[in-house]
């Protein structure tokens, strides 16, 4: 049992090829998937049951993949004084038609050698104030721990695309591109739409820049770096305010850049999708507000696949968010995110042709490819920004930020698909739960029937018809923030489904 226990903590590397386990002083390698991997296994935990080992074995590797994970480079120095909050790192451009990762050198396909279009690294430097423990507590635990208020370094890469012909002397409007967070999901999510953006807008008169960043958690903005030069395995549970102060910052420094080339940015136009859109709504209201770095004014926010109306109003108990975090960092996570990655995304691949595009063909090819390897960067860690997503972190309400947008002239509009369907959203913890409070109200039997669960139900049918009659684009209307609707094909993943589409409409809501 000793032997077991020390198993249990030390656990495994996740490699891929083989395994290297650490017992007791001393190392033996196992080839994964060979016979002498399982008697090792079985050997060395000392259980004889033929389920059991196997689950171990296949368990193991998942749930404490990162136990031994090495140090590696990031591109910056570690010894370097950090003087304000983002500093650009390497301003030359990356290959155009395969932007190479600065942190493991894996390729993400582009799909064009495009003009204008450059891939740069930054750095953005925060505090963390949500650990809740002190230094004392924290004096004896590992080095990738955090202290109360320690500074996180996130290095990570950009997409920019420059399109018009406008001089030196004309404004340039900028748009911020925000990706969805998911499995693998990074800002390649809106390659297509670049490709699009260049071939309809590349020779219009007026000058107007896109980004495309990596939000922090995800693609290459998953390895943080602590302030004793450490690399931090574990993110801590991001929240809104983390990815909106990530997108101001780096407006803020590039409107430094542009005005050091002479091009001064006359407005930004913020675009999200979905779930995401909280982060763009609370960029515009620190816009409006003067709270935000940049200078530029917010003149449109651009929500597509918007949820309903109840996702903006009504926040999540933090607590039961940072419980549901807390589960999904663990074992169950863990073996979430090795299950959508093994067999090459083929996880991946069905649930995004079920819930996220209207035909499979709108994939495409290289969708579940760079869900793949985007996921893998940093050994994985950009999987607790989809535990962040999931556990509901950015269900936080949008009340306070809407309010802020109220008759300050930005135009919040909205492009949808004119595939209608919505997800069931039904987990198996769901139905268990439904399917248990029918078997006690049965129980019951009578009258008791219309019990508890039948006025769950009720109000669930009673917010549906709400959210149908009074939708967010009717409330923005009231607000006083236009509130068009364009529609374009696909169902969620617009801005990949139907890029030309998406370009058209998005040009036309920002002219």
């Amino acid at each position: 049992m000793d032997d077991t226990k020390i198993i249990i903590a030390s656990i495994l590397t996740e490699r891929l090829g083989d395994y290297s386990v650490r017992v007791c002083g001393y190392e033996q390698s196992a080839k994964k998937g060979s016979t002498k991997y399982f008697a090792n296994i079985q050997a060395m935990v000392g259980l004889k049951s033929r389920c059991i080992r196997i689950a171990i074995a296949a368990l193991l590797p998942v749930a404490f993949s990162n136990a031994f994970a090495t140090g590696r480079n990031v591109g910056v120095r570690r010894s370097e004084q950090l003087s304000s909050r983002v500093l650009f790192m390497a301003k030359d451009k990356y290959s155009k038609g395969g932007a190479t990762n600065g942190f493991n050198g894996k390729v993400i396909s582009r799909s064009a050698d495009l003009e204008g279009f450059s891939t740069y690294q930054t750095l953005f430097t925060c505090h963390d104030p949500r650990n809740r423990r002190t230094s004392e507590e924290v004096s004896g635990s590992s080095a990738s721990s955090l202290r109360r208020g320690e500074l996180l370094r996130f290095i990570y890469d950009f997409d920019e695309l420059v399109v018009g012909n406008g001089t030196s002397s004309e404004p340039t409007n900028a748009v911020m591109l925000i990706h969805p967070i998911g499995v693998g999901i990074g800002r390649w999510y809106y390659d297509r739409l670049m490709e699009s953006l260049h071939d309809q807008y590349g020779d219009m008169e007026r000058r107007v820049v896109f980004l495309s960043p990596d939000l922090l958690g995800s693609g290459t903005a998953c390895a943080p770096i602590t302030e004793s030069g450490d690399d931090l395995m574990k993110l801590p549970l991001l929240n809104i305010s983390d990815w909106s102060e990530q997108v101001e910052a780096l407006m803020a420094d590039y409107e430094t850049k542009s005005e050091a080339k002479g091009y001064s940015i006359d407005s930004w136009s913020i675009v999200a999708n979905g779930g995401c859109s909280p982060i763009a709504l609370k960029v515009a209201k620190d816009g409006v507000q003067g709270d935000a770095l940049f200078k530029g004014k917010v003149t449109n926010v651009i929500i597509s696949a918007p949820p309903r109306l109840q996702f903006f109003l009504r926040g999540n108990d933090p607590e039961k968010v940072k419980k549901s975090y807390r589960t999904l960092s663990g074992i169950l996570g863990n073996m979430f995110w090795w299950y959508s990655l093994r067999r090459n995304g083929k996880f991946v691949q069905k649930f995004s042709e079920k819930n996220l595009v209207g035909m499979p063909e709108n994939l495409g090819d290289d969708w579940t490819p760079n869900c793949v390897a985007t996921a893998r960067i940093c050994g994985g860690r950009s999987r607790y920004s989809t535990f962040a997503f999931l556990a509901g972190t950015l269900q936080d309400g949008c009340s306070d930020s809407l309010e802020g947008l109220k008759g300050s002239g930005v135009k919040i509009d909205f492009i949808r698909g004119t595939d209608k369907r919505r997800n069931s959203a039904r987990s198996w913890f769901w139905q268990r739960q439904r399917k248990k409070g029918r078997r006690d109200a049965e129980s019951r039997g009578g009258n008791d029937n219309v019990s508890t669960d039948i006025k769950e139900k009720r109000d669930t049918s009673l917010n549906e018809q709400e959210a149908e009659t009074d939708t967010i684009q009717k409330y923005v209307q009231m607000n006083g923030n236009r509130g068009e609707t364009a529609y374009v094909g696909g169902r969620i993943s617009l801005a990949h489904e139907d890029a030309n589409g998406y370009a058209h409409a998005l040009m036309k809501f920002i002219k």
